[in-house]
């Protein structure tokens, strides 16, 4: 009987930890790629998302959810913002500088693990989807796979690979 109770503790211990969300790290040069071989337009922003309705936290019984409500379904969130930065192009006197230009931060959950809008105290590059007549729309997951911090080297990168087609240099998975 010891056994078995102490296998059952061990479950639910570590029960928590095994449905744990794994993400693959996102490689720039792939999302790259990707975003110049979509039939979708997408914008390279490099600057801040400043959000003008910012989601309210949430609160769940003191941090608890339920495992029937862990895993429900749960809708995108359409956060309303504005871009301060600049489109990214081959040559940096080509960037396009934007202030204020409309951006919709859409986050989502995959079971208990959701994504947030980014915060407006750092500069991120972003893969922004252009869509006609409504704000751009960056589209942020549990596992974010369009944006990405704004290093220098980074951006130097980016400009680097718009004019030609690059290989990404992280293992295939």
């Amino acid at each position: 009987m010891r056994p078995l109770c102490a296998a059952v503790l061990g479950v639910m211990m570590f029960s928590d930890s095994a449905f744990a969300l794994s993400c693959m790290r996102p490689d720039l040069v792939k999302t790259l790629e990707e975003a110049k071989t979509s039939e979708k337009l997408y914008y390279i922003l490099v600057g801040k998302f400043v959000p003008l309705n910012p989601p309210a936290k949430t609160e769940f019984n003191g941090g608890y959810v339920s495992p029937e409500d862990q895993f429900k379904p749960k809708p995108p969130v359409i956060t309303q913002s504005y871009f301060q930065g600049y489109s990214l192009a081959q040559d940096p006197r080509r960037d396009s500088h934007l202030t204020r230009f409309p951006v919709d931060i859409e986050t989502s959950c995959v079971g208990p693990w959701c994504s947030g809008v980014p915060s407006g105290d750092r500069e991120i590059i972003a893969f922004v989807e252009a869509r006609d007549g409504q704000p751009s729309l960056l589209k942020i997951s549990p596992c974010p796979y369009w944006t990405f911090g704004a290093e220098p080297e980074s951006v130097k990168k980016l400009r680097v690979c718009l004019g030609k087609t690059c290989e990404s240099e992280a293992p295939d998975w």
